[in-house]
């Protein structure tokens, strides 16, 4: 009889135990853990596995896997990573031609406000474009720098008011760029299908 016991529970337990699918691999950890934060909140177990080189995966169980990724991309989960100045500016050889550098520094001038914007509340993620032209110091018609910054905002955020504090964010980071000439746009998020 204590063998029928000890075997039921067993097959009572494996019926409990869901198969683990992978949600996301090869996470930074604080990546890996705004997921599991957002999904713990919402009722979906989350397990952390090491992954390749410092990196993290997370595993759910199949049947939370639609429910996940809905919740991940309406989070904008994971928040995506940005390459800074010191990453855009490494050298890849012995010598770069200023147009290079050029287009390297708009391209991490762009990725860090990227990121600064993306980490207010409400939004999820943003995009910012730099145009800087290459003016001839002699001209006299000189083409203006701009810039334009798109935001996707979570459904239920009101981003209207802090539009002129990410002009000015932008502003002060480009030298010589005009308030005006920097144009903000929002997409927000549909609702959650209830």
């Amino acid at each position: 009889m204590k063998k029928i016991l000890t075997i039921a529970a067993m097959a009572a337990l494996l019926a409990g135990c869901e198969k683990q699918v992978q949600l996301f691999s090869n996470l930074a950890e604080n990546q890996a853990n705004g997921v599991m934060a957002a999904l713990m909140d919402n009722g979906i177990a989350c397990q952390k596995s090491p992954g390749d080189e410092g990196t993290w995966n997370l595993s759910i169980e199949q049947s939370k896997f639609a429910a996940a990724v809905n919740l991940c991309e309406q989070r904008g989960l994971p928040r995506k990573k940005f390459n800074g100045v010191g990453e855009v500016f490494k050298k890849s050889g012995m010598v770069s031609s200023p147009s290079e550098e050029r287009i390297r520094f708009m391209d991490a001038t762009a990725q860090d406000l990227s990121s600064t914007i993306s980490m207010i509340d409400g939004v999820v993620d943003a995009h910012v474009h730099v145009v800087l032209p290459e003016n001839d110091p002699f001209a006299k018609n000189a083409m203006p720098s701009s810039a334009a910054v798109a935001i996707r905002s979570r459904w239920d955020a009101d981003l209207t008011d802090v539009v002129p504090q990410v002009k000015s964010v932008v502003k002060n980071a480009i030298e010589g760029l005009a308030y005006e000439k920097i144009s903000v746009t929002i997409f927000k998020d549909m609702p959650p299908k209830e």
